[in-house]
């Protein structure tokens, strides 16, 4: 710490989206723009003059938290030609530096990455068995899809009397139905994501149940219990409350403990994939995110904003308490979009999650574009059809291809709003190789994402 930085701001910032929204990528270049800062290319601060960051330091994470693999993600983006695989368990990246903008105080920058997975069971904080039941079944039985998906469960669960193994194996079968059709809100999260980081695969329904779990493991699995259900067999329902029970106090609470213990968070929403998706996956990550929301109960009231303040003057960092006053709710990559409807994708982002702020008191709360790693550029006078350039990632019938010349792409035209209703495949966005320069000390391009960082560390 040099001479006249007296104290050392501590901003902890939770990095939140379902899985594959880009968190990775996203940390990834934000961590290769600090270390290698260019105010030219990286601006922060408020003003015109072009700010810097100096001593930036890598430090080990907090005890419990696994390092953010920051080398290795660059290195699987330059060298294998290929994005980071997805968020296997919780890590963090942990790093000091200076602002010339701060004129008294180090940052030390906390970053949570947390499998998207999780979000899923957001629903069990703060619930028993009994209504955490109640809420996943009414969500079910409100929706088509989910009704079709769920078909084998409930008519299981729907039957006289039950077994403990039926009623799991027709769950199972639902959450891998579930995946199939590209259904976010399978919980417990563990069948898609297991502790050890171990994806779900298979091409049918009765792959996808190889091996998977319901719960904290094989000895420990639970189905939500109708209420119907839960009175006639009391036995049944005691054990799979237990289940429950462990299963929240151990993955749950721990993953929303985390996020509840910052400052701000930066929630992904990835526009392009939802319109690719149809409106299924969009009202899906909605509930999604209202249920996290929910449970986080981001914002503050006077008192606690006057504690914020006093606590920076008056506390060690170590000592300061932690609460969400922030939200930076952000439209990954924006590359894929022709830049004549980059505005559109904001608009999107604002209308489906802009009430998520609205409701909380004393939230600040921004919305942003963004592109981490800039992949394609426009093809000149190709504005008309949205024709982009860049490096294929796959072939038209879904193989992954090695990377080759640059190919033209092009891409859906935006809404102005989101439409009523839209089918699946009908927007279409490129997937191409990312662009990260092999040298080091040279970070991509990218849109917006100095802007994101700049709020929450605001």
């Amino acid at each position: 710490m040099s001479l006249f930085r007296v104290k050392t701001t501590e901003c902890r910032v939770g990095v939140v989206g379902l899985y594959n929204a880009g968190k990775t990528v996203l940390l990834t270049s934000l961590v290769n723009h600090l270390d290698n800062h260019d105010g030219d290319r990286f601006r922060l601060g408020h003003g015109k003059e072009i700010q810097t960051i100096r001593k930036f330091e890598i430090l080990p994470p907090d005890d419990g938290w696994a390092a953010f693999n920051y080398a290795g993600f660059r290195d699987a983006l330059v060298h294998n030609g290929k994005w980071p695989e997805k968020t296997r368990d919780r890590s963090q990246l942990v790093c000091k530096f200076e602002r010339s903008d701060w004129t008294f105080s180090d940052a030390l920058l906390k970053l949570y990455d947390l499998p998207g997975e999780r979000l899923a069971d957001a629903a069990m904080l703060g619930r028993e068995f009994g209504p955490w039941s109640d809420h996943i079944l009414t969500l079910i039985d409100n929706d088509t899809p989910y009704r079709a998906c769920c078909a084998p469960f409930l008519e299981a669960a729907g039957a006289g009397a039950v077994a403990e193994a039926d009623l799991i194996r027709a769950y199972k079968l639902a959450q891998a139905n579930l995946i199939l059709a590209y259904k976010p809100l399978v919980t417990p999260s563990t069948f898609l994501l297991d502790t050890k980081g171990s994806p779900a695969r298979g091409q049918t329904a009765t792959e996808v149940v190889v091996g998977r779990v319901s719960g904290l493991n094989a000895d420990a699995e639970f189905t939500p219990l109708p209420a119907r259900l839960r009175e006639a067999q009391p036995e049944l329902a005691a054990l799979f409350a237990r289940r429950f029970e462990a299963y929240r106090d151990q993955i749950v609470v721990p993953f929303l403990h985390a996020l509840r213990s910052c400052h701000a968070l930066i929630v992904l929403v990835d526009v392009t994939t939802l319109l690719a998706a149809g409106v299924g996956m969009y009202d899906d990550n909605r509930q999604i995110l209202r249920d996290l929301f929910h449970v986080l109960d981001p914002g503050e009231n006077f008192a606690e904003t006057v504690g914020r303040h006093l606590a920076k003057v008056f506390l060690p960092h170590t000592l300061r308490p932690g609460w969400i006053n922030r939200v930076a709710f952000v439209a990954p990559k924006l590359d894929l979009v022709h830049p004549i409807d980059r505005d559109r994708v904001f608009g999107l982002l604002k209308r489906m999650v802009g009430k998520l702020a609205e409701n909380r008191d004393g939230l600040k709360a921004e919305f942003f574009n963004c592109a981490a790693v800039v992949s394609t550029k426009p093809l000149p006078g190709g504005d008309a059809d949205r024709a982009l350039v860049g490096i294929p990632y796959r072939s038209a019938e879904g193989r992954k291809i090695p990377p080759g010349a640059e190919q033209r792409f092009t891409s859906s035209p935006i809404p102005d709003d989101w439409p009523l209703n839209w089918r699946a495949g009908q927007y279409v966005f490129p997937e191409v190789y990312p662009f990260v320069p092999a040298r080091k000390d040279c970070p991509p391009d990218q849109i917006n994402l100095d802007r994101v960082l700049d709020f929450v560390m605001d």
